[in-house]
């Protein structure tokens, strides 16, 4: 059979469902979520192989107060340098509501460079008005897009839809990755990623910003996988917050850990977990 190949780049707001949308398509947990913003820092790719299809999904992280054209591209120079100069096949939009202004000033852009686009409506359940999903719809037909779907990614609906419009922009190409690797991301950048998700979910608004995250050591031994992390705060006081009473937020923090790394290892090993945390006086 012939080869094919897709290279798909998520790309939205913060916090519209682009990392969800990503492990759904990939069928595993490789991108961090949580409520709050600016969760994804860093582009992130995934890999899904099907017979003779491989689909390449970028993650990346929502833009920010920052230059959008700027912003896309800097994706397009990522999957450049990662993916041995190929271009991206597919660009996904995710958005809710209603177009705001930078999803209007990249759907031109990217309409202008002439890649293929799809965009996702997400959310459509918290429209109480079913008339406004209609004129969202319109509005986006009016710069010539014909693929859209309304979607909720987190109850998986409309994803075979999703999947049958993705496989549309397959290319006949040779893989660029081997069938049983998933991302290009290390097991220690993974292991790190859902130990600060656990923390992103658990800890208030501000502390998860105000921490910096570190694997101090890491091995395999005897079906055993060793851990030490490090999480470093740069403010005293949240110390306390972090352990909790009695040490039952750190302990928790350490109990979600574990469970996911293990899910993610498929229960290959056995994580031992120890949690340091440390605190550094910010240089000026």
């Amino acid at each position: 059979m012939n080869k094919k190949l897709s290279i798909i780049s998520i790309i939205g707001k913060p916090n519209v469902g682009k990392s969800t949308l990503f492990n759904k398509l990939i069928n595993k947990k490789i991108s961090i979520t949580s409520k709050k913003k600016n969760t994804t820092q860093k582009s992130l790719i995934g890999i899904k192989n099907k017979k003779n299809k491989q689909f390449i999904y970028i993650d990346n992280p929502g833009w920010n107060n920052i230059n959008i054209i700027k912003y896309l591209k800097n994706i397009i120079k990522y999957i450049k340098l990662n993916l041995l100069n190929n271009n991206i096949n597919l660009f996904i939009i995710i958005i809710e509501k209603q177009l705001n202004f930078n999803e209007i000033k990249i759907i031109k852009f990217i309409k202008k460079i002439k890649i293929p686009l799809l965009i996702l409506i997400n959310k459509i359940d918290k429209l109480k008005n079913k008339s406004l999903l209609l004129n969202i719809i319109q509005q986006i037909k009016n710069f010539k897009i014909n693929n859209i779907i309304p979607t909720n990614l987190k109850k998986k609906k409309y994803l075979n839809i999703i999947n049958k419009t993705i496989n549309k922009f397959l290319i006949n190409k040779n893989h660029l990755f081997k069938k049983n690797i998933l991302t290009n991301k290390t097991d220690k950048y993974i292991i790190k990623e859902i130990l600060r998700e656990k923390i992103f979910r658990l800890m208030g608004d501000e502390i998860p910003y105000n921490l910096k995250f570190k694997i101090n050591n890491l091995y395999k031994k005897n079906n055993i996988l060793y851990i030490e992390f490090y999480l470093i705060t740069f403010k005293k006081q949240y110390i306390k917050i972090l352990i909790g009473k009695n040490g039952n937020k750190i302990n928790k923090i350490i109990y979600l850990s574990k469970k996911s790394i293990k899910k993610y290892f498929n229960y290959k090993y056995i994580p031992k977990l120890i949690i340091k945390i440390k605190y550094i006086k910010k240089l000026k």
